[in-house]
């Protein structure tokens, strides 16, 4: 058994002293369930990604896109606006900082290495939470201005699910990784207008998914977003934030949003907000991940059966704040109902396990 991805999240901005923060490069797909190229594309992304010279050097969404024929089920007019700003004529296609613009299966460590090596602009972090029974986002966003940004400067935020899987389409995927599922006052973002070097500014936004999940049949139909959604788990939420002017597209800075909210707002946090298994009902290796506020120097993993033995036990060394993705096997397991508790000395988690 083993911890297999952590995903290292931005530093706090603090007062209005400065700090010199690493480029963090925007990476953004435009995929689709409906195109047999963007199958290998997303594999061949995915797997680059994971090499551990990018870990914390990047962030990824990727926009579902209404062609080829009926397109994805879950496409949004959002995710058309923003495929516009890049002129996309097909798919699949990647944009790293506005500047690399080709297909991903063709992406090197080089492509990545030279936007890494681009000076930011700006300082960026930022911190969320998800009120699942609500299916409402709340976010901070705090940044510093580095350098003089121009009147066409924009901020936006990005709300994703990490993994889904419901959205099967013609080209075999069944798992998809960083959907997009909306984007802060639309596909043009929050204008900000001109920044001095040394400006800092704090911004809330919230957001609230409407009614009941649907799977749309595909693009044409889509979904309503005043009375559904197609989040398949809110315990699975993560967002993305950057600042890119819209005019000549230039990425400042991008970073993922923590979770919580600022310690600076807050005295106390719960050290795990979210937990989610997938696949579940299972019946052979399944997946964790979970969220956690505060770095922990143990984390816990316990499964117990219906009689409250436990029937497996695994304890995770030094697990940073932020999402981290843990995997098991459960061929050892009887078929039957588990619950599995995930703890740390200063919280913990519990969610249901079917092994089928």
């Amino acid at each position: 058994m083993k911890k297999i991805g952590l995903l290292t999240m931005a530093v706090l901005l603090s007062g209005a002293s400065s700090f010199a923060q690493n480029r963090v490069t925007l990476v953004e797909t435009f995929t689709s369930s409906t195109c047999p190229p963007c199958n290998p594309g997303n594999v061949a992304l995915e797997a680059l990604l994971s090499a551990p010279e990018n870990d914390g050097k990047f962030v990824s969404v990727k926009y579902q896109m209404n062609w080829p024929g009926n397109g994805d089920p879950y496409y949004t007019a959002e995710m058309g606006s923003r495929k516009n700003i890049y002129s996309v004529q097909s798919v699949p296609n990647t944009q790293i900082d506005a500047g690399y613009d080709g297909g991903p299966s063709n992406l090197t460590q080089a492509d990545l290495n030279n936007a890494y090596a681009v000076s930011p602009l700006v300082d960026l972090s930022a911190y969320y939470q998800v009120n699942e029974v609500t299916q409402t986002v709340d976010v901070q966003v705090d940044y510093e201005a580095l350098a003089d940004l121009p009147p066409s400067t924009r901020l936006f935020v990005a709300i994703f699910e990490y993994e889904t899987s419901n959205n099967v389409g013609g080209n075999g995927e069944t798992q998809f990784e960083h959907v997009v599922k909306k984007i802060y006052n639309g596909a043009s973002g929050l204008h900000l207008g001109p920044q001095t070097t040394g400006d800092i500014g704090h911004e809330e936004l919230t957001h609230t998914f409407n009614g009941n999940y649907v799977l749309p049949a595909n693009a044409i139909v889509g979904h309503d977003e005043s009375t559904e959604h197609t989040v398949e788990e809110f315990s699975d939420i993560g967002v993305a934030v950057w600042l890119q002017s819209n005019i000549t597209k230039e990425i400042y800075q991008a970073t993922y949003a923590n979770v919580g909210f600022s310690p600076l707002a807050v005295e106390e946090i719960e050290t795990f907000t979210s937990a989610k298994i997938y696949p579940n009902p299972t019946a052979g290796n399944a997946v964790i991940a979970f969220q956690l506020t505060q770095n922990q120097s143990e984390v816990s993993v316990n499964i117990v059966n219906s009689l409250g033995q436990v029937v497996y036990f695994d304890l995770i060394e030094n697990v940073e704040a932020g999402r981290s993705v843990y995997d098991f096997n459960t061929d050892s397991l009887a078929s039957g109902v588990y619950s599995i508790n995930i703890s740390s000395e200063s919280g913990s988690i519990s969610k249901r396990l079917i092994v089928e």
